[in-house]
Parts: C-alpha cells; structure tokens; sequence
C-alpha cells in the first residue's frame, strides 16, 4: 500500500478539492451574498496574493464544522473566512488543505489540533506561517455560532479572539465572518491611565494644655476635647493646621486661642486663667442712705422749731413780765430740739458718707461658667511652640 507523504509547506497555489453538488451551490450563493472574496474567488485572490513579489507575511485560515453543520458549508464559508482576509491584502493565505497535509490527520484530529494553541504553534512553524486564524462553526437550535483565534506563531500566543451568535442565513453568517476578521486585527485596547495613589495624610499633631483649674472643660474649634485633670490636658490625633482653642471654667474668664498645629509635633499652651468675679451694691449704701435719709428728715423739723421765740399773750404783756416758769420751760424745750437736731444732722452727714464710700467697695462674688462666644482675650500664652 503505498504511502501518503505531506504535502511541502511552500505550495504557492494548492490544488483545490473536489466538491459536491451541495458545496457547489453553498459556494455560488455565499458568492452572490459575500461578494468577491467568497467561493472561487478566494482561491484566485489567494494565488494573485502568492504571486505578488510584495506579499510579506503567510497566514494559515481555517474554519472547521461542529455540531449540525454540513462540513461542505463550513469549506464554503472558510472560503468566505480567507476572502475576507485575503482582502486586507499583503499576505500569503494557505487554507485547510496545507494544514491537513502538514497535521496528516482526520477530521477529528484537526478539530482537536484547533482548539490547542500548541497543536496550533507546531502546525504553524511546519507551515512556515507567521500567523493562524483557526476556528469553529455550529448550529444550535437554528442559531449560527462560531469562534474564531488569531494565533501569532512567533509568540505562541492568542493576539484576537472573537465569539458571535447569528440568528440569521448564510448571508448574515458570511456578513458575520467578514466583521470578525476586522475584529480579530483590531489593536488591543489601551490599559486604563494608573492613577496615581492619593497622597498620604500628613501625621497628626498633639496638643498639651496646662491650666490651673482642674475640671475645666477644653474645647477645640467649638467640640468638647477634655477636661483637665492634675493642672493638665494632652490630647494625639490633632489635625494639622489652625485651631480655635477654649478653655471654661467656673469662677474665670473664658480663656481663647488661635493656635496652630504643625504635623506630628506637640504643641504645649499654658492657659493662665484670670479670676472673674460680679460685682453688686453694697448693702452698706443701702443701709447708710437709709440712716442718712431718716436722720435729716427727723433733724430739720426739730432744727426749725427749736428757733421758735416765746409768744405771750396780749394780756400778760399788759401786765408786764410773763412767769418766769413758763419761761424756763419754754427755753429748755427749745435747746433740747436744737441738741437733737444738731446729733441727727451729724448722724445724717456720717450715714451719706459712710453711703457714698460704700459705692467704691462692691460687693464681689466669684463668677459661674463663662459664656463662650463672647469678646474673646488676645495674646498667645504658649510654651515650647516656635
């Protein structure tokens, strides 16, 4: 029995296979609906190719049938497959028959030989091929499905791929394959732009506050902080930047600050709090403006009527001299007015001073907590912040 050797890797122009009525009918309709690059078309636009002295890279096309499909449609619309990349131009195409002579295999094996990217690349490098565009093609259900790999050979490495449904006739099929070789040569897309990382927080600060009034509250920009605890707060975690600093206690003016905060340093405040007091009346004016008022209201009625005059009557200035015991009783009456008078006027006057002095002596009680909010004290009392 005589043996059946590979055909060489370098044939140009193979010799066509021969085909049956239905191949030749699948090739004369996918002709009129593809257009030149289908059919016998293709073969001849595959020898113009290899005869052009320009033509610099050899590709391997092939198109396999699987699951309900006649293998002579799957040759026809392989035929359309290597039209459509014959038309790119450029290229020697070499179809299934060169890649069976080099496999030297049936049906089955070449099917498994395309869906393995080794088989794929050994087959490729026997061919002498840069490229091969190997595939499948189904029906399910009346539903066209094929794939196709674009394989680079020097790489050993898929560089296209495409997967499609058609739910159409051999027309959309042919339509299909013509789209997904301008698919499988499409660049690959670019990467997405890296964004760089955020930039890092910079490192919290912490804040060290000595007051001398323990239990007073600290606030910083508005939000409770602490309280102070033996003469001291300290507090990590301080945001960078500006800061309102308060400090409230009961019996002391609001202490305020605007300080700022340096990453990942310590800044140390002293909060020299100053005693706030409120001030009333004392109850000595009061009690001295009363005296001073009864006094005089008492010493000048007894002042005026103890400048009264002895008032006989007609009759016993007629007779001559009054009785010298109405007399003496009438002075003595009046001195003891004058004396009175005089004692209230000077307990009055004592009482108005003692009233007015005590207008520059308030009373002072020590203050509540302050208001924060209010007019806020100037300066910076801070220790060890450069």
């Amino acid at each position: 029995m005589p043996s059946s050797a590979p055909r060489p890797a370098t044939a140009a122009t193979p010799t066509p296979p021969r085909r049956g009525p239905l191949a030749a009918l699948v090739a004369l309709a996918l002709g009129l609906l593809a257009g030149p690059w289908a059919g016998p078309g293709a073969r001849r636009a595959r020898a113009q190719d290899d005869s052009e002295p320009g033509a610099r890279r050899r590709i391997a096309v092939l198109l396999l049938s699987v699951a309900e499909v006649d293998p002579e449609v799957a040759d026809s619309l392989s035929e359309v497959l290597i039209g459509a990349v014959a038309a790119r131009g450029g290229m020697t195409i070499l179809g299934r028959e060169e890649f069976e002579a080099q496999l030297d295999a049936g049906e089955t094996d070449t099917l498994s030989c395309v869906t393995s990217l080794a088989c794929l690349g050994r087959v490729g490098v026997q061919l002498g091929v840069d490229e091969v565009i190997a595939g499948t093609i189904a029906r399910r259900e009346g539903v066209w499905v094929f794939n196709l790999n674009r394989v680079e050979v020097a790489r050993g490495e898929v560089v296209g791929r495409v997967f499609r449904e058609i739910a159409g006739d051999l027309g959309a099929v042919a339509d299909a394959l013509h789209a997904a070789v301008e698919e499988v040569y499409a660049p690959p897309p670019e990467p997405p732009p890296v964004e760089p990382p955020p930039p890092a927080a910079p490192p919290s600060g912490v804040l060290s506050l000595a007051a001398p009034a323990d239990g007073a509250e600290v606030f910083l920009d508005g939000a409770v902080l602490g309280a102070i605890e033996g003469g001291r707060l300290e507090r990590a975690g301080i945001e960078p930047g500006s800061h309102e600093v308060e400090v409230v206690a009961a019996g002391y003016a609001l202490w305020a600050r605007t300080v700022r905060v340096d990453p990942g340093a310590t800044l140390h405040l002293d909060a020299r709090l100053r005693e706030a007091f409120d001030e009333h009346v004392h109850p000595l004016v009061w009690i001295a403006g009363a005296v001073a008022a009864a006094s005089l209201a008492t010493a000048i009625p007894l002042g005026v009527s103890s400048q009264e005059t002895l008032a006989l009557p007609l009759e016993a200035r007629r007779q001559g001299t009054p009785r010298r015991a109405e007399a003496l009783a009438f002075y003595e009456a009046r001195e003891r007015e004058a004396i009175a008078a005089d004692v209230l006027y000077v307990l009055g006057g004592a009482a108005a001073v003692a009233a007015a002095v005590a207008l520059f002596f308030p009373e002072r009680t020590r203050r509540g907590l302050p208001e924060r909010g209010g007019v806020r004290a100037t300066g910076l009392g801070i220790e060890g912040w450069f």
